[in-house]
C-alpha cells in the first residue's frame, strides 16, 4: 500500500531530518488526525493518528496495522510496527549531543540491520548499513537545507550482486501534514537501505525517481493552512494508484 510509509514510516516514505531543527515552526500548528486512502480496486483504508500534545503516540489502520512510538524527552527513540497485534519490526534511534541521528537499528525475527551515519562538512551524510554483521550498503544522502532529497548508494558491495542506485525526490512549497509532529523530522534518514526515498519534512513529495526513472508522482489540493487536503498518487508501475483525503484536528 502506497501510504504505509506516511502512516507507518516504512518503505516509500517517512518524514524526518538529520537536522537539529525540527521544522515544525513552518506550519500552522495543525496536526494530522486521519488519512483515508482509496485504492484503484475500490478498497478503502483509514489511518488514524494519536498524539500526546505534539508527540506522536501511535498510528493505526483498519487493516490491522499499528506503529507505536517511544520518546526520550523530545526525541523519538523507538518505533514498533505491528500487524494484527504481532510485532513485525522494531527500530531504535540514537542521537549525538546536537540531537542528530547517528545510528538506527532495525530488528525483526530474522535480521538485525544497523545504520551508522557520519555528518560531512559539505552538508551531506554518509552511511554504512550492516545486515547481521555483514556490510549490506554504503552511500551518501544529499540535502536541500534540512530536507534530504537524494540518496546515492552501493548495495551488496564487493559481491556479484553489487549495484549502484540513485533515489531522488522533488517537493512542492506547501506544508507537510506531519510538519508539527515533535521529533519526527529527526528520523527521516533512518534505515536508508530498507526504506525507499524520503518524505517531506516541511513540504510534500511531488515526484520520486530511481536512477532517473519516475516511479511515483503526486498531485495535491490544499486547505487554507496550505496543507494537503487531498492527493492523487500515480504509481508508475500501476500497483498502488490511490486517492487520499487528509483530515486535521
Amino acid at each position: 500500500m502506497k501510504k504505509i510509509g506516511l502512516a507507518f514510516c516504512a518503505l516509500l516514505l517517512i518524514l524526518s531530518s538529520c537536522s537539529s531543527s525540527d521544522s515544525s515552526s513552518t506550519s500552522s500548528g495543525t496536526l494530522l488526525k486521519k488519512v483515508i486512502e482509496t485504492y484503484d480496486d475500490g478498497t478503502v483504508e483509514t489511518f488514524n493518528y494519536i498524539y500526546n500534545g505534539n508527540k506522536i503516540v501511535r498510528v493505526t489502520s483498519d487493516f490491522g496495522e499499528e506503529t507505536v512510538y517511544t520518546y526520550a524527552g523530545d526525541l523519538i527513540v523507538k518505533e514498533e510496527s505491528y500487524l494484527d497485534d504481532m510485532l513485525e519490526d522494531e527500530t531504535t534511534f540514537e542521537y549525538n549531543a546536537s540531537q542528530k541521528l547517528i545510528k538506527s537499528i532495525r530488528t525483526n525475527t530474522s535480521e538485525v540491520e544497523v545504520d551508522n551515519f557520519t555528518y560531512n562538512s559539505n552538508n551531506t551524510v554518509s552511511f554504512i548499513t550492516t545486515y547481521n554483521g555483514v556490510t549490506k550498503a554504503t552511500g551518501t544522502i544529499y540535502f536541500n537545507g534540512d530536507q534530504p532529497f537524494k540518496k546515492e548508494m552501493l548495495v551488496d558491495p564487493g559481491t556479484i550482486f553489487e549495484i549502484d542506485q540513485i533515489e531522488e525526490s522533488t517537493f512542492d512549497n506547501k506544508v507537510n501534514p506531519l510538519a508539527n509532529v515533535l521529533g519526527f523530522s529527526k528520523i527521516n534518514i533512518a534505515s536508508p537501505n530498507f526504506r525507499v526515498g524520503y518524505d517531506g519534512i516541511s513540504n510534500n513529495v511531488l515526484v520520486f525517481k530511481i536512477d532517473n526513472v519516475v516511479r511515483g508522482s503526486s498531485t495535491y489540493t490544499y486547505n487554507s493552512n496550505n496543507m494537503p487536503a487531498s492527493e492523487v498518487y500515480d504509481d508508475e508501475q500501476d500497483e498502488f494508484d490511490s486517492n487520499l483525503q487528509y483530515i486535521y484536528n
